[in-house]
């Protein structure tokens, strides 16, 4: 797959390190778990910064599933006839 399609090692590479970069920013700033990615008041710059990763990191995942989605549908083969199917 991935001689074919070598971006997508790439790409998961990309989820993990989003994945560990989130855990990271929740663990300096326990409140984010609670909030939504609307700004409520009066916050120190990190965690107003941490908090606006946080919210691009989900559309940006959500993005690289239908890339990945798409890469594959293109990869796979053209689905057999009704009478292609018989190997005689």
């Amino acid at each position: 797959m991935l001689a074919r399609a070598p971006e997508l090692a790439t790409l998961a590479a990309l989820e993990n390190i989003l994945f560990v970069a989130t855990r990271a920013l929740l663990a300096e700033h326990e409140s984010l778990c609670d909030d939504d990615c609307l700004q409520r008041g009066p916050e120190p710059p990190t965690l107003r910064e941490a908090r606006r990763l946080l919210c691009r990191f989900h559309p940006l995942l959500n993005a690289i599933a239908r890339y990945q989605r798409a890469v594959l549908a293109a990869l796979a083969p053209p689905p057999l006839a009704d009478d292609e199917d018989l190997p005689f």
